[in-house]
């Protein structure tokens, strides 16, 4: 496939997931068309967390937008601000003159983020995946994942239980004996099956858990007959990015994250001094 068709059709999975697995709360608005494009963007002033992975205030551009223009950020910002958030992220994928989007955005005061990469892996050749494990491997139901919740404790995402009887969707977990060691789950949208929703407990890793998972939900996505499967990681985890590499995923693109800092980029009354650290352009009050 293509990587700019891939980078759209993740786009709408993106905003196919947040209505089934982020809380009523979440501000969703899929745009088309003059000044924002096709984009699509969430606001949610309880999670503004510094890391882009944390943050549910983002925008999802895939290029430069038909109907944007540089005032377009600006406009993004505004968005952001009028609801009271202080830092969301741009996240952009292969589209249409990225020079040009990657320009409007640094000078409208945005700062990329350059400690991790978000890199999409694809597995499109069918094929057996090796892996070792002394775990149980098998897939749970809505129950079980309700009971699952004190010995699981953080280890059980918020995501993967709100999922869970969504049609659509598969939940695994890997057992030690009778009890639940680590979670993971497969969705399907469109023609693709999406390998999301993958934690192991600490105390339980290196036991091969996710390794086990990830076979399991590539033979269930192959008996559907999903034509490509799509996974997302962070560089920085390291286990994640081997474990999809092992199983027969490649690197398609990167995700490029963009920070913005809407009560300094336009709502400040006074001057806006830069500086720079790590590589990146930073905001902040003078």
């Amino acid at each position: 496939m293509d990587e700019i068709d891939l980078s759209l059709k993740m786009r709408r999975l993106a905003a196919w997931l947040d209505r089934r697995c982020q809380p009523d709360s979440l501000i969703r608005k899929q745009f088309h068309g003059h000044p924002f494009g096709s984009c699509y963007v969430t606001i949610d002033p309880s999670r503004q967390a510094p890391y882009a992975s944390a943050n549910l205030n983002r925008v999802y551009l895939c290029g430069t937008e038909a109907g944007m223009d540089f005032d377009s950020v600006a406009r993004f910002i505004d968005l952001f601000a009028n609801e009271g958030v202080k830092r969301f992220f741009v996240w952009l994928s292969p589209g249409p003159n990225m020079d040009v989007v990657r320009r409007w955005l640094e000078g409208s005061g945005l700062s990329r983020i350059r400690r991790t990469g978000y890199p999409t892996l694809c597995r499109s050749h069918a094929s057996p995946i090796q892996f070792r494990t002394d775990l149980e491997i098998r897939e749970v139901s809505i129950d079980e994942i309700e009971g699952a919740r004190d010995e699981l404790g953080e280890t059980l995402w918020p995501e993967y239980a709100r999922s869970a009887g969504s049609d659509g969707f598969f939940h695994y977990m890997a057992f030690d004996g009778g009890r639940p060691v680590a979670i993971a789950a497969l969705c399907v949208f469109e023609d693709l099956g999406y390998l999301t929703a993958a934690a192991t407990a600490e105390s339980h890793r290196k036991r091969g858990a996710q390794q086990a998972l990830i076979a399991k939900r590539v033979e269930r996505a192959e008996r559907i007959g999903c034509s490509l499967l799509v996974s997302e990681t962070l560089y920085m985890i390291e286990h994640s990015y081997r474990n999809l590499q092992r199983a027969g995923f490649q690197e398609v693109y990167e995700k490029k994250s963009t920070n913005g800092a809407p009560e300094q980029s336009r709502c400040c009354e006074r001057p806006i001094r830069r500086r720079r650290a790590c590589g990146m352009v930073i905001l902040r009050n003078a």
